[in-house]
């Protein structure tokens, strides 16, 4: 089971790079809003976005109880990838 929680957390971190990736690459030369949506708002980036996350926390979520800090680790490492590549 945590071999599939682990899988959870790579597929839900591609979804949630693939969706920043075609939200920077549309908006190229813009300043991209850290509370808002961006100017140009690519197509299905936002549905992938939703299901990265779900899929990133739930799957972190379920390895909180057996791999000690590492999911909060995970969780705060993406949040913060994020962060810096919008800013």
């Amino acid at each position: 089971m945590d071999t599939l929680a682990w899988v959870g957390i790579f597929v839900g971190g591609v979804l949630l790079a693939w969706s920043l990736w075609a939200t920077l690459r549309a908006n190229a030369g813009r300043r991209i809003p850290m509370l808002r949506n961006a100017d140009v708002v690519p197509p299905g980036s936002i549905v992938t976005r939703v299901v990265g996350i779900v899929v990133f926390v739930f799957s972190a979520l379920s390895l909180a109880g057996r791999s000690g800090v590492w999911p909060a680790v995970i969780l705060f490492a993406g949040a913060l990838v994020g962060l810096l590549a919008i800013a």
